[in-house]
């Protein structure tokens, strides 16, 4: 067993001996620690099925003709007002729909205390796609647990894709991209 254990420990020094080595490592056990993690913040979201209903509940002007584009793949991002990692991502999806590089996306409002805070926040991210308020029953029917949610949607209304937590554009566009129609 000692000799197991010194030939594991030699191993392992040659390895962080090398810088191209060790660094291929540290990057293989970061992807892995990430992939585990999102699989088990993701684990009971809706995926590869059709979309659960969202009620056409607008905030005041912010509404589109419909709540999803039938044909198209596009983003519903689910956010709470009070979410620190909210305020910081949403633009990254704003900005990802006003480049062009998504044809629709809609965010969705939940666990809010009244509709003046959740205008606060549009107001103070300076978000222009649409915003929906979604209820109780929404976090139900769409199982969000933490925010920010979001799904991508492809064209037949189907869930491609589920994502929870911070996002930059780069994930945001790369997720879109590699489940477009």
């Amino acid at each position: 067993m000692s000799g197991v254990i010194e030939r594991l420990q030699s191993g392992w020094k040659a390895l962080r001996g090398h810088y191209w080595g060790s660094l291929a490592f540290d990057v293989l056990l970061m992807i892995l620690v990430f992939t585990l993690i999102n699989a088990w913040q993701t684990r009971d979201l809706p995926n590869d099925e059709q979309t659960p209903s969202l009620e056409p509940v607008w905030l005041d002007d912010m509404k589109a003709e419909a709540v999803m584009v039938a044909g198209k793949t596009g983003l519903v991002y689910f956010f709470a007002p009070w979410c620190f990692y909210c305020r910081h991502s949403i633009d990254n999806l704003d900005e990802l729909l006003a480049s062009g590089e998504l044809s629709w996306a809609r965010a969705v409002a939940l666990e809010y205390g009244s509709v003046d805070e959740v205008r606060e926040f549009i107001t103070e991210t300076g978000v222009n796609m649409p915003v929906l308020l979604g209820s109780s029953q929404t976090t139900k029917d769409w199982k969000v647990r933490a925010f920010p949610t979001y799904f991508v949607i492809n064209g037949d209304g189907q869930i491609v894709s589920r994502s929870v937590g911070y996002s930059t554009k780069a994930g945001m566009r790369a997720r879109v991209w590699l489940n477009r129609d």
